[in-house]
């Protein structure tokens, strides 16, 4: 009987020990939680005042990703027209270029396929414009320059994270091509150059025929900074092709 009371009493004492244990720890958690919490807020605030947001935008946006707009009306393959606007075509009988026909693009088209094979640029997409939502898509053509075909400086940005991430690899005399619907382009990289964002003169129109590629340089790291690494490219082969009439 004696030894039954004992085993009882230990019993009691264990589930006492345990219970006590488990209040413990729940205080502990209860008053670490909202520490823990403030102090994840408070390292966030830190990085986000002393790094500026277009500095790790890339980063959000690769770990946040935006959702996908509904489409509106009937602007499912490009938001900045309709899908059946005209396509814009026109026959040029030019002294230099000769004849040929040219296929101007809308604001976010997809327009030309890039290509460096020795750096591993392969098969890049061209898009018309350079906004965000357009350099999401792949390399921007941008429209300040001249049409691809045209004779001057044909200016081609993209992201050093997504499409341009092999930019860094290309050396001079590595052959590009530029090919759209209406022509390929051929072209050899003649110059490297890193430059400020706020200087244009890279991006300017030329008398002579080129292609500008440049992203943002951050000394091989990824994301955004205030440096541009471009890439110019001078022009050895114009090859106009035939366009339906369709």
């Amino acid at each position: 009987m004696s030894e039954n009371r004992s085993a009882r009493a230990d019993g009691r004492t264990h589930r006492h020990r345990h219970s006590k244990s488990n209040r413990v720890l729940r205080t502990i958690t209860f008053v670490l939680t909202p520490f823990l919490m403030l102090t994840i807020v408070c390292c966030l605030s830190i990085v986000l005042l002393n790094k500026p947001y277009s500095n790790i935008k890339p980063y959000t946006g690769l770990i946040f990703p935006k959702a996908t707009e509904q489409p509106q009306n009937i602007r499912t393959l490009n938001k900045y027209r309709d899908d059946d606007a005209p396509l814009i075509k026109k026959e040029i009988d030019d002294e230099k270029l000769g004849k040929h026909t040219m296929i101007y693009p809308y604001y976010g088209d997809f327009y030309a396929t890039l290509n460096c094979e020795n750096a591993g640029l392969l098969n890049v997409p061209v898009y018309a414009g350079t906004t965000d939502d357009v350099l999401q898509l792949g390399a921007g053509w941008y429209n300040g320059s001249v049409f691809i075909g045209n004779v001057g400086n044909v200016v081609i940005a993209g992201h050093n994270y997504t499409v341009f991430y092999h930019l860094f690899d290309c050396e001079i005399g590595d052959i590009v091509t530029l090919e759209t619907d209406y022509c390929k382009l051929t072209y050899e990289i003649t110059e490297r150059v890193i430059f400020d964002e706020n200087d244009d003169s890279y991006v300017r129109p030329t008398e002579d025929d080129r292609l500008t590629l440049y992203t943002c340089y951050n000394e091989n790291r990824l994301g955004l900074s205030p440096y541009r690494l471009c890439f110019i490219c001078k022009l050895t082969d114009r090859e106009w092709k035939e366009v339906s009439a369709e």
